[in-house]
């Protein structure tokens, strides 16, 4: 399996989500927790496309049919 790692930027434009949201997220300032992201240095940060993707999924409301499975 190929691991692809995104940019705070990248990411934000694969989940359509702003980066400053993400970076809200990441900070805890949000009620709601953000996707599982790796901290490289001191301000460098990189998501897995898989974790965003986890992410978003476990965000779907309503009923089964709606998510596809």
């Amino acid at each position: 399996m190929n691991i692809v790692y995104l940019t705070a930027s990248d990411a934000a434009g694969y989940t359509g989500l702003s980066e400053s949201y993400l970076a809200k997220l990441r900070m805890g300032t949000e009620p709601q927790t953000g996707p599982r992201y790796i901290r490289v240095g001191l301000r460098t940060i990189r998501y897995r496309r898989e974790d965003l993707d986890a992410w978003m999924q476990s965000k779907f409301c309503g009923d089964a049919t709606a998510t596809g499975t």
